[in-house]
């Protein structure tokens, strides 16, 4: 059985001030010990990275995370890139992201066509954010990559959602064919990221596992902890 969220507008700003209120025991984590600060040479993206720019700790029901800058963003990578600098890599880069105001443009997108998308990874994590994008990975198989790259490709066009929630099955073989016939929905940024994951995994990239899902919760998930599973950029 499929345990879709409600679409009533009143109901998500209830269960949105009741996760707002559940302590965040994630808060304050120190992830200094696990943030690589050197950049690799050549810096190279993987279809499966994902792409985060965090936002601000003090957001309700937000973990926390220094430097983080208004409401964040977050971006799978569908198309690999490498390069001697990140600007190169992320130029050759393609990610699929869900976005309301586009960096590029300097405009919001009103129109839904254009509020998930798939193009450059330079265009939400130029230049301009360095120092404060991060590059976050965990081992994946080739096919792990595909149904990714594939489901969030499945929902190009599909439009924004501030309030979308967490889309949970309850088998490994629902969330299956969920995965291999998925229903177009509409998304923020972090939630079409962590609905990917899940789907793909059955892992919970969410690090306080509140309603809400912020990019500094797929941040500071634990998930990340090994080896250069994050890296500032």
């Amino acid at each position: 059985m499929h345990l879709r969220s409600t679409r009533f507008p009143l109901l998500w700003v209830v269960l949105f001030v009741a996760s707002c209120a559940t302590p965040d025991t994630w808060k304050h984590r120190n992830l200094l010990p696990v943030l690589s600060l050197k950049v690799d040479s050549p810096f190279v993206l993987a279809a499966g990275d994902i792409l985060v720019r965090p936002n601000w700790g003090w957001l309700p029901g937000s973990a926390d995370f220094p430097g983080g800058r208004k409401y964040g963003h977050v971006a799978l990578v569908t198309r690999g890139g490498s390069g001697a600098t990140p600007e190169e890599a992320l130029s050759q880069a393609l990610v699929t992201e869900s976005l309301f105001y586009d960096q590029v443009s300097g405009s919001f997108q009103w129109k839904r066509s254009h509020q998930t998308v798939e193009r450059s990874a330079l265009g939400s994590f130029g230049t301009k954010f360095a120092g404060h994008r991060i590059r976050l990975r965990m081992p994946l198989t080739a096919e792990q990559q595909s149904d990714l790259v594939a489901f969030v490709r499945s929902q190009l066009g599909g439009g924004y959602n501030i309030f979308s929630g967490k889309e949970y099955f309850e088998s490994r073989e629902a969330r299956r064919q969920a995965l291999l016939h998925p229903a177009l929905h509409r998304w923020h940024c972090a939630s079409l990221v962590w609905e990917a994951f899940y789907l793909t995994t059955g892992l919970d990239l969410d690090a306080n596992g509140g309603w809400a899902t912020y990019p500094n919760d797929l941040l500071t998930s634990p998930l990340f902890d090994g080896g250069r599973g994050r890296v500032l950029f």
